[in-house]
């Protein structure tokens, strides 16, 4: 083989890394990579990165991890959502018994409306 063949496939080399060669060119360059004129340090990156490339091809990540994944959180959100809905929406009710009555109302104002009875001049 001589320079001139040898300057080919440099030249198809970069333009594979540019992006540039059609599946063509591109079976071709697997194809000489695979006899011993390319036994070459020129073309040793080449050889890797395809190399590297098809065991990248055949080792798929399973797609029910992904489902699985996308699945669980989806459920802590909603669960995250609903316990703030949930405590947003509870109320710190008492019930107190005044008078003989029970009376229901919210704990804060309970609290309020008993000091402020406590401290009141009015009653004994």
């Amino acid at each position: 083989m001589t320079q001139h063949d040898l300057s080919y496939w440099e030249e198809m080399t970069e333009r594979y890394f540019l992006a540039e060669t059609t599946e063509e060119e591109e079976r071709k360059l697997r194809s000489f990579l695979c006899t011993s004129q390319s036994q070459d340090a020129r073309f040793d990156e080449i050889r890797a990165t395809l190399s590297y490339l098809d065991v990248c091809k055949t080792q798929q990540p399973p797609r029910t991890g992904y489902f699985l994944r996308a699945l669980a959180v989806a459920a802590c959100l909603s669960a995250i959502v609903f316990l703030g809905w949930h405590q947003h929406q509870q109320q710190d009710i008492s019930s107190v018994r005044i008078a003989g009555q029970t009376v229901e109302a919210d704990a804060t104002q309970l609290m309020e409306q008993q000091l402020t009875e406590m401290f009141s001049t009015t009653n004994p």
